[in-house]
């Protein structure tokens, strides 16, 4: 379920890799579109360690997957964080060397910077916990960077659904989804933590020891 909620995102970012591969930048005139040809390396990250994180964070926070491999899911565990990382720092180094865009709202690239570096942050909260081997924290905030993270498929739903409703794109109400998006994200992700109380969450180093 949550590889699907990933698809959206993941397939409109790989077919602006693809045009950003194929295109003569000297053919475009519109400056929204040529603007993402100065630093065409810092797109390709995103999109490349964000696809990761999505597809290899929705294994990791399965309690199932983590039961039944648990070996793996430390294994994984260490390229998923990686991923998170280099995807949510390069979403903040976008916003401040790509020129915005025409219509943006300037809020839109606050929420970038502060739930870009609020996914670091969880992550390596994530990570300081298993060392300290305090399952029930490691799960909680990992939980929380993932959901964020996630939120880029909620965004891309809920934009498609008004855009079909409207008949129209409309970047004002498109804005206003990507914060419903990350509102969203974040609720969510909270109902989950304390849904899992007593989930094998309590701290123990029994799982340490695979």
């Amino acid at each position: 379920m949550l590889i699907l909620l990933g698809i959206l995102p993941i397939a409109a970012s790989l077919y602006r890799l693809g045009d950003l591969a194929i295109t003569d930048p000297s053919t475009i005139a519109d400056p929204d579109v040529l603007r993402f040809f100065a630093a065409p390396s810092s797109i390709a990250m995103h999109v490349a360690f964000g696809s990761l994180f999505l597809i290899l964070g929705a294994f990791q926070v399965s309690a199932g997957f983590r039961r039944a491999h648990r070996t793996l899911h430390k294994r994984m565990g260490y390229l998923a964080a990686l991923s998170a990382v280099v995807f949510s720092l390069s979403g903040v180094w976008i916003v401040f060397t790509y020129a915005p865009h025409s219509l943006a709202n300037p809020w839109i690239d606050v929420g970038r910077v502060f739930f870009g570096t609020a996914i670091t942050a969880f992550i390596l909260l994530g990570i300081w916990a298993a060392i300290s081997k305090d399952l029930k924290a490691h799960r909680a905030w990992m939980i929380r960077g993932y959901a964020l993270a996630a939120s880029s498929g909620i965004q891309s739903y809920l934009i498609a659904i008004v855009t079909v409703i409207n008949g129209a794109f409309d970047p004002e109400i498109a804005d206003s989804m990507i914060w419903l998006g990350w509102v969203i994200g974040i609720l969510a992700a909270e109902r989950i933590i304390v849904g899992k109380r007593g989930d094998g969450l309590r701290p123990t180093t029994s799982s340490y020891r695979q």
